[in-house]
């Protein structure tokens, strides 16, 4: 099998989220269930669970809610990505799934400066997060497949 995204790996990617915001550690994240669900434990009421929704709280704390788009669509964009990330990258369980993402990112960015088109979004960051580790694994393995890694052969 395929080095796919880590479960579990939500919380570490969370932690170094709240710190590129700049705001002060000490959040308590844990983990929830066999996937290991990203749960943050809140002094105000029940904890929040999930990535997207963890992620988005913490960009609002941040006072950073340029990070979730700044118009109607772009903040569709922006959630699209969001979701394909939860479902398809942290979803994927073998090389062709990987190949699939990798493919589908490269003809959607062909044109493209970030997911959500001009402006750097939280799901350029979560999604970064996400295909690290994959990338890091898989470079050899498409690096003749894929035209994003092919510049890394001819170097």
């Amino acid at each position: 099998m395929a080095a796919a995204a880590q479960p579990g790996l939500g919380a570490e990617e969370l932690a170094l989220l709240e710190r590129s915001l700049g705001l002060q550690e000490g959040n308590k994240y844990g983990v929830q269930g066999e996937r290991k669900i990203p749960v943050l434990q809140t002094n105000n009421g029940p904890g929040l669970i999930g990535l997207i929704t963890i992620a988005a709280h913490l960009v609002k704390q941040a006072k950073k809610e340029q990070l979730l788009g700044s118009t109607a669509e772009e903040k569709a964009v922006v959630q699209q990505w969001l979701e394909y990330r939860v479902t398809r990258v942290d979803g994927c369980s073998g090389k062709e799934d990987i190949r699939i993402i990798l493919k589908d990112l490269h003809m959607y960015l062909e044109d493209k400066v970030y997911l959500a088109g001009n402006s750097f979004t939280l799901a350029d960051i979560l999604m970064y997060y996400g295909l690290h580790p994959i990338m890091l694994s898989e470079l050899y393995l498409f690096k003749s497949e894929t035209l994003l890694l092919t510049d890394y052969r001819r170097k």
